[in-house]
């Protein structure tokens, strides 16, 4: 294999090996930000919960004053009744008690609804609650792996970029020019084998004299249609 080819090729496969490294390193955002959207978006819920839990508490409150107060007040018309000296006292006194006790009914059955939403707002809200420790004790071991992750492969990917700092210093620095072109157009590889009488990238024939002179000289040359170096395999 002649020396440049060698050089080229050692070159790449050091480019292959940080591209790997990097795509590696890239991948650990992904896994923390759909933790931290995950707990953003039960912590809202959560949110949204408390709010309607202490909503229904007030409302809570609110019916249990009103039953009490409305008991209170049949308990005073049922001690006037004792103290009514004429009908037409004792039937207001009857129909304000009457009166009271439907009002009094209804919200007894509201209060009685409402403590069943409440019992089914905070089941809700303490399942929220466990998720959310969840969700939280995952993303504290994930900071903890993806740190520890991300200091490995920084470690491994100084040791690569040096490999690959002395592997391109034994690449012309006319080929290494090319090589850093093509790479810079977001190519992985840049450089690949003839296949046959094509391209090994885009299977595109090459020209006979072209193969001929690739074939005698060793020489590395560019694809036309699209653009990366090839070389004659042996």
């Amino acid at each position: 294999m002649p020396t440049d080819l060698e050089a080229l090729l050692a070159l790449q496969a050091d480019d292959l090996v940080i591209h790997a490294l990097e795509e590696r390193l890239a991948a650990l955002e992904p896994r923390l930000k759909d933790l931290e959207l995950r707990k953003q978006r039960v912590t809202e819920a959560l949110g949204r919960s408390a709010a309607t839990v202490g909503a229904e508490e007030k409302k809570q409150a609110w019916l249990r004053d009103k039953i009490a107060e409305h008991k209170q007040l049949i308990e005073r018309n049922q001690s006037q009744m004792d103290i009514v000296k004429t009908m037409k006292q004792a039937t207001a006194a009857v129909a304000q008690m009457e009166q009271a006790k439907k009002i009094v009914a209804g919200e007894e059955s509201d209060l009685l609804a409402v403590n069943r939403r409440l019992e089914e707002l905070r089941g809700v809200r303490g399942a929220q609650e466990a998720e959310l420790a969840s969700v939280e004790a995952e993303l504290s071991s994930a900071l903890n792996e993806v740190s520890r992750d991300r200091t490995e492969i920084e470690a491994d990917l100084g040791v690569a970029r040096g490999k690959r700092g002395m592997s391109a210093e034994g690449v012309p620095p006319a080929l290494r020019g090319k090589y850093e072109r093509i790479r810079g157009k977001r190519r992985v590889e840049a450089v690949f084998p003839m296949h046959n009488m094509s391209c090994g990238n885009c299977d595109t024939a090459i020209p006979m004299q072209r193969r001929h002179i690739m074939n005698n000289s060793g020489a590395i040359d560019l694809c036309e249609a699209c653009g990366v170096l090839m070389y004659m395999s042996a």
